[in-house]
């Protein structure tokens, strides 16, 4: 069967999953593991990707992520040639590394994200390298566990969500006996993992959008949201980390990108942030409207304003 293009928008959830050619092993080394985590940060910044799990096996590699406004393609195509490149400079080998495209599989996000932050730092624990997950140290489950963000993954939104650390780790430890789920692979239309008709709809979303009217200058928007939020711009790009503030600016900037349709970049070069800093505030705020129907309302009245 012809393979199919991929579907890219804006906020997918997709399970990334590249095997090495002829099922080689791709990381050989401690330094090969590490070579390849300091690409997956390095580009994640680049093209603003939000990494919610992640595990590099021996012969492959299961990343779960969101993605921003560009192309899933960008972010792996810099990741995987780039480390291919180092694996053959390294060993003295030539040729290729992975076996042919990786597979990305768009996942309904409701009933299938925490299912698969689970799965995925599980595989270490099916393929009996370990007996614990937390012995794995290159899966993204040890981050959970302590709360603390690297460069690669910030754990606060996914905690959130699961109800803090403790919650989480009684979650996968609920997990261990499982062994392979078929159905994380046996998708529809070979690209889509969700409840009927999750497939047709994204498609439906991503096709059918009709054109969008001429927006405002960045800097003009940001002025009116901030005399909405009752600030002056200068407070939403300043360094304060403060709860109020950080609110107040995650609000902003999901209001700008989200809403209003600004990419991520530019808000975040407006806001004197990283592209991963503003992408990371986003997957946050989304997990939290899925239960705060307040800053729900707060972020459509935004919008509404910026529209003006």
């Amino acid at each position: 069967m012809a393979r199919r293009p991929r579907v890219f928008a804006p906020g997918l959830l997709y399970h990334v999953i590249a095997r090495g050619n002829h099922r080689q092993k791709t990381f050989l080394h401690e330094q090969d593991y590490q070579a390849y985590l300091e690409r997956i940060a390095k580009y994640r910044r680049k093209h603003g990707v939000v990494i919610h799990a992640y595990c590099l096996m021996p012969n492959h590699v299961h990343l779960l992520l969101e993605t921003t406004v560009e192309p899933l393609a960008k972010f792996m195509q810099g990741v995987q040639q780039s480390y291919t490149q180092y694996f053959n400079r390294v060993h003295n080998k030539v040729g290729h590394l992975f076996q042919g495209r990786y597979k990305a599989i768009v996942c309904e996000k409701e009933p299938y994200l925490f299912a698969l932050i689970r799965y995925i730092h599980l595989n270490p624990v099916r393929a009996k390298l370990v007996r614990l997950p937390e012995q794995y140290p290159y899966s993204g489950h040890r981050v959970y566990l302590t709360g603390n963000a690297t460069n690669i993954l910030d754990p606060a939104g996914g905690l959130a969500w699961f109800g803090g650390r403790g919650a989480y780790q009684r979650f996968v430890r609920d997990g261990l006996a499982e062994g392979h789920q078929d159905e994380y692979y046996a998708v529809e239309d070979q690209r889509f993992l969700g409840t009927e008709g999750f497939g047709k709809q994204v498609q439906a979303e991503r096709e059918d959008k009709p054109e969008q009217a001429a927006k405002r200058p960045l800097e003009s928007a940001l002025k009116a949201l901030a005399a909405s939020l009752k600030v002056e711009p200068a407070v939403l790009r300043s360094p304060d980390r403060g709860w109020r503030v950080s609110r107040l600016r995650t609000l902003a900037a999901y209001t700008l990108v989200r809403r209003c349709g600004y990419g991520v970049s530019e808000v975040a070069a407006c806001l004197g942030r990283d592209a991963a800093t503003i992408s990371s505030l986003l997957s946050r705020i989304a997990g939290l409207m899925q239960t705060d129907l307040g800053t729900k309302k707060e972020a459509t009245r935004l919008a509404k304003i910026v529209e003006i």
